[in-house]
């Protein structure tokens, strides 16, 4: 059921005269991955410390599930801010027990969430005895205990190898496959295109864009053309109406797609009007390339 979790309402925050969060909003709707995506000081920690009531906005606010934030609605959200306080000389069983006692939670659910993070196997080995990357697969099983619907993510592949930051990416992809949804604040553009289904883009507190990122990507793809008569060819792509924009790059047209058109039917509208190509292909910026660009237009 495709429902709204969470509402931010033009919420500000500052520090002195830093301007962490200026009139921020965002809807997050059930069973999405949402990224919040910007470069260090942008205001992404601040958003999640301000929804998850550890901060106080000085404007503006958010409900939870459609309601006022409570204990009761805290308690349907796991957060994984800043990496837990695990005693080294403590299994995973029962340094996720104490985390239990904590939340107030029964301890039915830690060899479910052992599981789900991949770590059943290593359940009764002492937390020293612990990679980065399976210590950090430790933290998401805490957050997910109590059997959260929405589970909170700030730069969960911080300080992790390669193959620790693919089984992260691997292990969020697999929770928000369980119905949970997740919000994530990151960095990393190439993290965030692999994981998430939705992205907001944030710069110096203020919000730059957002959208799905399926249809980011997709409505910023392009299509390289070439013929042998290329001054008529360039008149032909302007009378389809299907680009927003065609520029000349290394002796191709390089055509950006207002709406979507399949390269076989775009290749048969252009024939008809007897015109036939030597190149065709289909370029998808990259998500990288939509927030710079982003950026580049806030920064004019």
């Amino acid at each position: 059921m495709d429902y709204p979790v969470l509402e931010i309402k033009n919420i500000s925050k500052s520090y002195g005269r830093i301007r962490a969060l200026d009139n921020f909003s965002l809807i997050v709707h059930s069973g999405e991955i949402c990224g919040i995506l910007g470069p260090n000081g942008s205001g992404k920690t601040t958003t999640l410390g301000l929804i998850l009531d550890v901060l106080k906005p000085d404007s503006g606010g958010y409900l939870w599930f459609g309601e006022k934030p409570t204990h009761l609605t805290r308690r349907r959200v796991g957060a994984l801010l800043e990496q837990p306080m695990f005693y080294p000389y403590l299994s995973a069983m029962n340094n996720l027990r104490i985390i239990a006692d904590i939340k107030g939670v029964s301890y039915n659910g830690i060899d479910g969430v052992l599981e789900t993070v991949g770590l059943t196997s290593r359940k009764t080995s002492k937390y020293r005895t612990y990679s980065m990357g399976m210590r950090q697969r430790l933290a998401i099983a805490a957050a997910l205990l109590g059997e959260p619907e929405v589970l909170i993510l700030d730069e969960p592949t911080n300080g992790l190898d390669p193959k620790g930051i693919a089984d992260i990416r691997d292990l969020i992809i697999d929770i928000g496959k369980q119905g949970v949804t997740v919000l994530l604040a990151s960095h990393l553009l190439d993290e965030v295109q692999k994981i998430c289904s939705h992205v907001v883009i944030l710069q110096k507190g203020k919000k730059l864009n957002e959208g799905n990122v399926k249809e980011v990507l997709s409505a910023s793809a392009a299509y390289e053309l070439a013929a042998a008569d290329m001054p008529e060819l360039r008149k032909i792509l302007e009378n389809l109406g299907y680009f927003s924009e065609i520029k000349e790059e290394n002796g191709k047209w390089l055509c950006t797609l207002s709406q979507e058109i399949d390269p076989g039917r775009l290749n048969r509208l252009i024939a008809d009007q007897g015109i036939y190509l030597t190149h065709l292909s289909r370029r998808k910026k990259s998500l990288e390339k939509y927030f710079l660009d982003s950026l580049n237009a806030a920064n004019g």
